[in-house]
This record gives structure tokens, C-alpha cells and sequence, in this order.
């Protein structure tokens, strides 16, 4: 069962899509795939324990990690609140994503910040080498 059929029988989603133009029809199937699609490819992450997903991960790869399902998570509440017709502007889940939206650019910064410093460790290297050698 896909995940907009859950909770209703097929007399009720006959009738309930009966009366939709063709054009609501096909967004909705089109939705309807998507979500089955994300459903299949978030399934091994929420099925596996935290710590065998984040154990072999660096510092760096964890927190980007916890931003991507954080970030996953928020998005799914928005859209859910957008398909309920709740208004996103003012509520939590908006302020939220911005939050998280803010640390994936500090993260990214800081990774840029690392690489950096790794290049430059590596010329230091080169010029420490020919220093000696004269």
C-alpha cells in the first residue's frame, strides 16, 4: 500500500478522485510516486541504529549527517502542514529551517576553513623541504 492510501478503503478513494480534474489527478499520482520513492530510499536510514550509521563517520561527516535528517525531517513536517492548509510563515517549523539552513553554511564554511588549512600545511611542507635542502 502506498503511503496516500493508508487509512482509507478504495470505495473512498474511488469517490474522493472521481471528482477531480485530470490535471489534480496526475499531481496527486505524481506525489503519490514521489513519496513512495523517498519512502524506499529513507527506509535503510531510519531502520538502521543510529550508532552503526555514524560509527565509521568522522566529526565532519556526523554533523552532516545530523543536518541531512534534520533538515529531511523539517522539510516532511512543512509539507505536511502545506498539504493540511496550515499556514508555514509564522510557525516553528519555518524558524527551524532556517536554523538548520544557517549550520549547514557554517558547516560548509568550516569545511572550506579545513581544506585550506590542509593546502596550506601542504605548501608549508614543500617550502620547509627546499629550506633544508639549502
Amino acid at each position: 500500500s502506498s503511503v496516500c492510501d493508508r487509512g482509507t478503503d478504495e470505495g473512498q478513494r474511488g469517490t474522493m478522485t472521481e471528482a477531480l480534474p485530470a490535471e489534480v489527478k496526475d499531481a496527486l499520482s505524481g506525489c503519490e510516486t514521489a513519496l513512495d520513492s523517498l519512502e524506499k530510499v529513507l527506509e535503510p536510514l531510519v531502520s538502521t541504529p543510529w550508532e552503526t550509521l555514524t560509527g565509521e563517520l568522522d566529526a565532519q561527516e556526523k554533523a552532516k549527517l545530523h543536518l541531512m535528517m534534520a533538515y529531511a525531517v523539517e522539510s516532511l513536517y512543512f509539507i505536511y502542514l502545506k498539504t493540511q492548509g496550515q499556514a508555514t510563515e509564522d510557525h516553528h517549523v519555518t524558524e527551524e529551517l532556517g536554523r538548520i539552513k544557517t549550520y549547514m553554511a557554517k558547516l560548509k564554511e568550516a569545511s572550506g576553513q579545513a581544506e585550506g588549512d590542509k593546502k596550506r600545511m601542504r605548501l608549508n611542507k614543500d617550502a620547509a623541504a627546499r629550506f633544508i635542502k639549502a
